[in-house]
């Protein structure tokens, strides 16, 4: 637009602000963390976003570390689970429960699939498209 031209000012800000939200969505989405285990054991039914500890990578096999939440204290705590030798990448795993066509929706990969979402959603996958059973 040139300056000369009026800018419709309400599209610009829905505009701004369907992208903002959207942007929020996402963050939520990939970086939150949700069942946790209590001090207690027990399951919290709360997301909870973690700087920080969302920069930890999946793994399929065994992690290395896992957190708890403390809700007396509201915060979360990380633990080793074996010995760690200096330089060992921390490693947890991303919800090993959720289904993998919401895994993969949710953060963009498949745990030990070498394709990638698009690929696999490109080549209808049954992965990614179970049988409807009717």
């Amino acid at each position: 637009l040139g300056f000369e031209e009026e800018m419709d000012t309400d599209f610009v800000c829905n505009f701004l602000l369907s992208t903002y939200l959207r942007g929020a969505f996402v963050i939520l989405m990939t970086r939150s963390f949700d069942d946790s285990l209590g001090l207690g054991g027990e399951r919290e039914e709360e997301s909870r976003l973690v700087p920080v500890l969302d920069t930890l990578q999946h793994t399929t096999g065994d992690p290395n570390v896992y957190h708890v939440y403390d809700s007396d204290n509201d915060c979360l705590e990380v633990f080793a689970a074996r010995d760690l030798a200096e330089g060992d990448e921390l490693v947890l795993t991303y919800h090993d429960d959720m289904s993998k066509e919401v895994f993969g929706s949710r953060f963009g990969f498949i745990p030990g699939e070498a394709k990638s979402v698009r690929m696999l959603l490109e080549e209808k996958n049954a992965m990614l498209f179970p049988p409807v059973i009717i």
